[in-house]
């Protein structure tokens, strides 16, 4: 069977049932005087035998009731109905009964008023009362001081045999008065109360076990419908504990002003919270999105009402509460039955079940009003009717829940058709993409390998226009002390054969060969020391041109390193307006590759030159060393021209140059750092500010790594 007929059937089986339900009321007595002798098995409602007085000042005592001018203002009650009904009142009532004993027995009575949400409630007059003391019961009273332990308001009365007596009950309240009073016996009340007590606890142990098991689907299945499914339990269930008393004897017992809004706050927020149930259930966004933001929009005002309530406890609040809740069960009645219309299956559920809820509410009230009998399903109609809806509620988010996991499955179906045709397709696409990844792999691997051949004619072209600049600088520097001796050389070949004609000649004077004899020492001083400045030179040549032709590694001094390059390079710088200083400590021993060392030094001083000193008359350029746990630190600094942020971070991308066009290759920093990660094992860095210089840091180990792959140290 479907749901949606399933719950049809029920609200259909319900409303005929309800309507067998109507039976003729309670008759009115002829005398207005309750015979208490003839209630044996069944009790017997005390409306028609009250007579009311309005104390709208709510100052009235028992003495002042009593009085004849008074006393003239009491009228009959006027109705057979179960319950005296002033709803929403600021005044006291007081209603006068008299009670006859007929009997020749005392007899013990039970008087219930079965609303548990008066506030206070005096009965004068009985046995157990002295002159104007008075029984109090209400939930005003703690419930440890009531004259009788129950959820709704009971007084004990024991009525003298052949006697009438005259009760009075004075009634105060901020809810809605509304005053079900009915005689017990005694002997008939203690099975009726554990009977009442069992069914409640049947309902509410139910309820208990529907948040428990929506809890654990929550906390499975992860659905939000769940989680406000359960708020929505718990919303309904503490409402309904504060209607029938049960939450003022067992949940807060001295509470009269939450006792007062209790009922209020938990029906607004109910509703707030099946209307956010509604919306997720019903998918009223989807249907009709105006709707939905109307939905927001009252929730909201729910929200507000309940604070509103908490705050204040206006009875004005409280009635306003009421008025929201009924209109608002119309309305969520009215978008459920519409989303149903536009073929919505879980909104038909939806609304078959909440009209199960709203016709058990209406029992309830038709039951109060004397329009049905009282028996199980009209007197708990509010506990029934929210159980039957709350069973239902759940057979319908399983439903849904079954529903979405049908739709899932199908969508998952065609998901994995459309996958299979992809797939399809993408096999058809691969095969040709196959031959045009050959075809492009192999034009791509002679590509790298033009590439990588001339990134090696780049870095030997670097490396012999280095080596041609420094033997440029040399030789232009050799050619002074060369020049030199071979003019001494000369000049001394001269002054030998002159005096060797001198001798032969005319002979020898001692002063002649004294200063011939200084004249050759003084000229064999300069050849002497041009030959050595000569012999330098090409030793500091021979052994940079040596260390950057070659990649060999060797042990040797960092100093001596640094100052064979710097010498080097002196010809070359001889005309230069700034200074090299070199701040290397001795005895730096080293085990690496001096050759790409000497030539990141040398690239690293000739870029001075031209990037830094540019345009400059002076400047300074300080090379200095230090080594700490098996790392030396080479730092290459000037005080030059500097470099902005753009250009710093770029300065080691290959062809990248601030000379285009000037002679500037733009490689060779990145070829320095390409030896420095690569062959030596160390790091590159470079910082500067524009205006104030540059400082180029080299990071490397003092023993280098023992071989290489693929270029870099291993």
């Amino acid at each position: 069977m479907r749901a949606d007929r399933f719950c049809r059937y029920v609200v259909i089986a319900l409303l005929c049932g309800a309507s067998t339900l109507i039976t003729p009321a309670f008759g009115a007595g002829a005398d207005r005087v309750l015979d208490v002798s003839r209630i044996d098995a069944e009790s017997a409602s005390l409306s028609e035998y009250f007579d009311v007085l309005e104390d709208p000042g709510a100052g009235l005592k028992l003495a002042d009731v009593k009085r004849a001018e008074v006393a003239a203002g009491f009228k009959a009650s006027g109705t057979t109905a179960e319950s005296i009904n002033f709803s929403f009142t600021k005044s006291a009532y007081w209603l006068r009964l008299q009670v006859r004993n007929a009997s020749d027995q005392p007899l013990d009575q039970m008087l219930e008023i079965a609303n548990a949400r008066l506030a206070d409630v005096r009965l004068y007059g009985t046995s157990l009362t002295h002159g104007d003391q008075a029984l109090r019961n209400g939930f005003a009273v703690p419930f440890a001081q009531r004259p009788y332990p129950h959820r709704f308001i009971v007084f004990p009365l024991a009525v003298p045999p052949k006697t009438t007596q005259t009760l009075y009950l004075r009634i105060e309240t901020l809810t809605p008065m509304d005053i079900p009073a009915k005689l017990w016996n005694r002997v008939s009340f203690l099975p009726y109360e554990r009977y009442e007590y069992m069914l409640q606890t049947v309902y509410f142990g139910t309820v208990l076990a529907m948040i428990l098991f929506n809890l654990l689907l929550f906390a499975s299945l992860r659905d939000a419908g769940y989680l406000m499914y359960m708020l929505w339990i718990v919303m309904i269930t503490l409402g309904v504990a504060s209607y029938t008393g049960f939450a003022m004897e067992f949940l807060w017992d001295d509470a009269p002003y939450w006792t007062t809004v209790s009922l209020a706050i938990f029906g607004v927020l109910s509703f707030a919270v099946l209307m956010v149930f509604m919306r997720e259930m019903v998918a009223v966004r989807m249907v009709a999105p105006r709707l939905d933001k109307s939905i927001k929009v009252l929730i909201a005002f729910n929200v507000s009402i309940a604070a509103l309530c908490l705050l204040f406890g206006h009875q004005a609040l409280l009635k306003l509460a009421g008025t929201v809740t009924a209109v608002e069960a119309v309305v969520i009645l009215c978008i459920s039955v519409f989303c149903a219309v536009k073929g919505r299956r879980s909104a038909r559920l939806f609304s078959g079940i909440f009209m199960v809820f709203l016709l058990a509410a209406i029992t309830a009230n038709l039951r109060r009003y004397g329009v049905l009998p009282n028996n199980v399903i009209t007197a708990n109609g509010m506990q029934v009717g929210s159980a039957i809806e709350m069973l239902l509620l759940a057979y319908a988010l399983a439903d849904r829940f079954n529903v979405i996991r049908a739709d899932r499955e199908s969508a998952q179906a065609e998901a994995l058709e459309a996958q299979r045709r992809l797939v399809e397709g993408l096999r058809d696409s691969e095969r040709i993409l196959e031959a045009r990844v050959d075809r492009r792999t192999s034009e791509l691997s002679a590509t790298v390998t033009r590439l990588q051949q001339t990134q090696h004619d780049l870095v030997e072209a670097e490396k012999r226009a280095s080596l041609g600049s420094l033997v440029a600088g040399v030789s232009h520097e050799l050619n002074t002390p060369i020049g030199i001796a071979l003019t001494t050389a000369s000049t001394m070949e001269q002054d030998a054969r002159e005096f060797k004609r001198v001798m032969s000649e005319e002979g020898v004077k001692r002063s002649t060969l004294e200063t011939f004899v200084q004249r050759s020492i003084d000229m064999g001083e300069l050849l002497v020391r041009s030959c050595h400045r000569a012999a330098n030179l090409i030793s500091s040549f021979k052994q940079v041109a040596v260390d950057q032709t070659s990649e060999h590694r060797r042990s040797f001094d960092l100093l001596e390193l640094v100052n064979d390059n710097v010498t080097s390079l002196r010809p070359s710088l001889k005309n230069a307006a700034w200074t090299i200083a070199v701040e290397v400590p001795a005895d730096i021993q080293c085990d690496s590759y001096p050759g790409p060392l000497g030539q990141v030094l040398t690239n690293l001083i000739q870029n001075a030159g031209v990037h830094a000193f540019e345009d400059r008359t002076s400047g300074l350029l300080r090379i200095s060393a230090t080594a700490h746990e098996g790392m030396v630190e080479l730092c290459v600094s000037d005080n030059g021209q500097g470099m902005s942020a753009p250009t710093l971070a770029r300065i080691f991308e290959p062809f990248y140059t601030t000379k285009l066009g000037k002679g500037g290759s733009g490689l060779g920093l990145a070829i320095c750092r390409n030896m420095v990660t690569g062959v030596l094992g160390g790091q590159l860095t470079a910082t500067a500010q524009l205006g104030t210089g540059s400082q180029f840091v080299l990071r490397f180990p003092m023993v280098a790594p023992r071989s290489t792959k693929n270029g870099h140290a291993v």
